[in-house]
């Protein structure tokens, strides 16, 4: 019994685990010599309180799009409170 509760806690967690997308964050001068895959672009909703604005929160989705289109690497063009913008770019290096 306590065997079978470990193997379900265990479960539990590791299918509970956030994936990291494999993408690099780099400079223009990185990326020179890699193709440009897309622009990528996320913003809030206009009616939308910015008051529990997370940092991070335009940039996980753009991440994700840009892992979603197989690029390894980004270069961010701006991230304010009501957007984020980044080039994504897949490096053979």
């Amino acid at each position: 019994m306590k065997y079978g509760l470990w193997v379900i806690g265990i479960l539990f967690m590791v299918s509970c685990v956030k994936t990291i997308p494999a993408v690099k964050i780099a400079e223009e001068h990185m990326v020179q010599d890699c193709d440009h895959i897309a622009t990528l672009s996320e913003t809030t909703d206009p009616g939308r309180i910015l008051d529990h604005y997370r940092p991070s929160e335009h940039q996980d989705v753009i991440l994700k799009r840009a892992a979603n289109l197989g690029a390894t690497h980004i270069v961010w063009l701006y991230d304010y409170r009501v957007g984020s913008a980044a080039d994504a770019y897949r490096c053979d290096n």
